[in-house]
């Protein structure tokens, strides 16, 4: 979360630190784990820890907004409205007096750590956390960068409390924190980081840095984080050992895989799955992909936006005339070309950063700063689809039937008379690497990873007719079937969308925004989604909700964190 100024003057109220009660009274055990959410924001890290077996007790962040996001949904934990950071601002609030916990919690500034925002800083030779605060960087650089850096709050609460467990989330970038490197713009040469780890040494913890990706948590997000655990030397180590299943082609089973690394971690300290490391087979020691989670999974293909065509003409800040930016439509451009085969497709709108991906894909990580639009070619997708955990498997759609529902292929089909009007959605997403062959249903589905493409073989039917019973026609696959009878009659119809959708003008695409509902489900937030009705309580402009969203901590990560943390404290307690 970052510190700014104008995040506070968003806030309305004057700055004096505000310390609410919580809402809702606790109930207090001799069995229950406290914990701490430093930078809560809106309470990503407080939802995985809670899931995991914590108490939250307290949690504290300097936006009002986002506190009072987090409070409706933790209605039992006392909040602070504070600048943790900054002593000479009128609403701090040190992290020392604060309560004490067992677990402590904090996701600090990703957004100062990050490359791309730290380059100003860089420039004009001020620290990560004091862009233009601080005139005297060359004599006060120690000082600065150990007593007002969001991450040293950590180190504050640590020497206060000691609490037996410390989770800090942040970019990878945190490696890289200290003074510039010679001749670099952007990277640091990480003495800084590198000291803030010996304090936490010094203090009596061990600790493990852990590089997640959240895709692999089921979460149809590919977001990279660092995550630095601490825990009393006096505890016995935590599980921390990322090992999803996965499938190995040369050993033909699941496996637990596990992280191999490619590279070394670089000087910029970013670590990324795909570039820095990936997973492997325990036995073969081969690289496998482990089962990753699509974009689709987050998306409202319900509503498929406005053909570009028919959008209203405007005129943009860069002088053009149109349906939309020249920029934008550039992209849309390259998307349409790039992936000419599918029907839908997730494109940068107005980051400078970001990469097309089809909806088989996570989505790319989602921030304030990245706005993701959704570029269509067809309308077909409004129609329903189970593609979630089975993208081979065919769905069987009641169209117009009192019968009602659709049906999966696994499901009996209801009784075919002639009034009846089931047909057959899709026959299966069949995907292939690039340069290879399509695989067909009753082969063996290669291995595809994240970043390859994978194409799809749309399915039609076609049946029988005429006297002789040699002529056939082609029916799309939203037509009912008809009568079907003891003799076999009706095939499918394969066709590769590619030839169909290549020639498409882009005028004729759809294209909309991704909604705030979309970006929290991407995000892993448990949101009112088409009739599913969630239990995370948010409002505000959709702005302010994507902010929150894309600055939060995934709750499966924090989850799959804390439960390994929590299960050290039983240990201790069955020793």
């Amino acid at each position: 979360m970052s510190n700014s100024r104008s995040s506070r003057r968003r806030m309305g109220r004057s700055r004096t630190a505000t310390h609410r009660p919580a809402v809702v009274r606790r109930r207090y055990g001799h069995d229950v784990y406290t914990a701490v959410d430093l930078f809560s924001g809106f309470g990503g890290l407080s939802e995985g820890i809670r899931r995991a077996g914590f108490d939250l007790i307290t949690a504290a962040n300097h936006d009002q907004y986002k506190v009072e996001v987090h409070e409706a949904n933790h209605p039992e934990v006392e909040h602070w409205i504070a600048d943790l950071v900054d002593k000479e601002s009128a609403d701090y609030h040190s992290a020392r007096d604060l309560p004490p916990a067992v677990l402590l919690c904090a996701g600090v500034s990703c957004v100062n750590h990050s490359l791309a925002n730290t380059q100003r800083a860089y420039e004009q030779g001020l620290t990560l956390f004091d862009m233009d605060e601080d005139p005297e960087y060359e004599a006060r650089v120690t000082k600065s960068e150990r007593d007002r850096a969001t991450a040293n709050c950590v180190l504050h609460y640590a020497e206060r409390h000691h609490p037996k467990l410390i989770l800090v989330e942040c970019t990878t970038q945190l490696q890289s924190w200290g003074p510039l490197l010679p001749g670099s713009k952007k990277i640091g040469d990480g003495s800084t980081y590198r000291w803030w780890l010996k304090q936490f040494e010094n203090l009596g913890y061990e600790r493990k840095v852990l590089f997640l990706n959240s895709m692999f948590f089921d979460v149809g997000q590919s977001r990279d984080r660092g995550f630095w655990v601490f825990w009393d030397k006096a505890l016995p180590a935590p599980d921390l050992e990322h090992r999803p299943p996965a499938w190995c082609g040369n050993c033909d089973t699941v496996v637990e895989s596990f992280q191999m690394w490619k590279t070394g971690i670089p000087l910029s300290g970013t670590v990324c799955y795909g570039k820095q490391y990936e997973y492997g087979c325990p036995s073969c020691l081969r690289p496998v992909v482990p089962k990753f989670t699509p974009s689709l999974t987050a998306l409202d293909l319900s509503d498929l936006g406005t053909r570009i065509g028919d959008k209203p003409i405007k005129k943009f800040k860069d002088g053009s005339t149109g349906p939309m930016a020249v920029s934008t439509l550039a992209r849309a451009e390259r998307c349409r070309q790039r992936f000419a085969e599918f029907p839908a497709v997730l494109m940068p709108v107005k980051a400078t950063r970001g990469v097309e991906r089809h909806t088989w894909q996570p989505m790319s990580t989602q921030t304030s700063q990245q706005e993701t639009g959704i570029l269509s070619a067809t309308q077909h997708l409004d129609l329903p689809m189970d593609l979630v955990n089975a993208p081979e498997q065919a769905v069987m759609l009641a169209v117009d039937n009192y019968q009602g529902a659709p049906r999966s292929a696994g499901e009996p089909l209801p009784t075919q008379v002639g009034s009846e009007t089931v047909g057959l959605l899709s026959g299966g997403v069949l995907p292939f690497r690039k340069n290879t062959v399509p695989a067909t249903h009753a082969e063996a589905m290669p291995t595809v990873t994240a970043e390859q493409v994978p194409g799809m073989l749309f399915s039609g039917w076609y049946k029988q007719n005429g006297s002789t019973a040699t002529e056939t026609a082609p029916h799309p696959v939203t037509d009912p079937f008809g009568t079907l009878t003891s003799r076999d009659t009706t095939a499918l119809l394969m066709a590769e969308w590619r030839e169909a959708l290549r020639d498409l003008r882009l005028e004729d695409c759809y294209f909309r925004m991704m909604q705030p509902h979309e970006i929290g489900r991407g995000c892993g937030f448990d949101v009112d989604f088409g009739t599913y009705k969630g239990k995370f309580v948010v409002w505000g402009s959709a702005r302010d909700q994507v902010d929150g969203y894309g600055n939060a901590v995934t709750p499966a990560v924090g989850e799959w964190i804390g439960v390994r943390l929590r299960a050290v404290l039983h240990r201790e307690e069955a020793a």
